[in-house]
């Protein structure tokens, strides 16, 4: 039984990725980079800890209710998690859904630093969008990175260049839920009020 420490998980989103997608986002990160866009979710300690089955059950519950096309795996850190995240993707596979990655590692440093599980979650990765996020260069006319030197890898068929650019501005979500708390994702993090 796969477990997974969870910051945040957006059922529905048009703001991480092409389509609606499942957005989940990982607690933990190594890497502290300076101008992170989520340090929230940085800490290595258990934040929500949630079984993979049961994620499973949620993302197939998010394709027949709200018909997402994917399942956008970011953090944090995901590739610290690579272990149970791989059978996320192999599972959202399994159901015709897309996924996507982002990590502050360039594509070249997964396999380099050799993390657990690394080669099986990219197996069933379609998209990994790589690099650390940078203040100083915001991107603005790509969608869904938040930095100009992000770099989006496709690993599959299932899409290609033609969805980087932005073609009605950036999009940003922001939602309220029943106890008053605001939230927001997709300007490149993810809000709390």
């Amino acid at each position: 039984m796969a477990w997974l420490n969870l910051a945040a998980v957006v059922d529905a989103t048009e703001a991480e990725g092409p389509g609606t997608r499942t957005a989940i986002w990982v607690q933990g990160c190594l890497k502290r980079c300076p101008s992170c866009c989520n340090p929230d979710f940085l800490r290595v300690e258990p934040a929500s800890l949630l079984e993979v089955e049961q994620l499973k059950k949620q993302i197939e519950s998010n394709k027949n209710h709200f018909g997402i096309e994917g399942i956008t795996l970011l953090g944090g850190e995901p590739v610290l998690q690579a272990p149970g995240l791989s059978e996320l993707a192999k599972f959202a596979h399994s159901i015709g859904l897309s996924v996507m990655l982002f990590t502050g590692y360039k594509l070249e440093e997964l396999n380099e630093r050799q993390f657990s599980g690394i080669d099986k979650l990219l197996r069933y990765v379609d998209i990994v969008v790589d690099g650390e996020f940078e203040l100083d260069s915001i991107e603005r006319s790509r969608n869904w990175v938040g930095s100009e030197n992000q770099k989006f890898h496709y690993l599959s068929e299932r899409y290609d260049s033609a969805i980087e650019p932005i073609k009605e501005g950036v999009i940003t979500e922001w939602r309220i839920d029943p106890y008053g708390v605001v939230s927001a994702n997709g300007i490149p993090f993810v809000v709390k009020f």
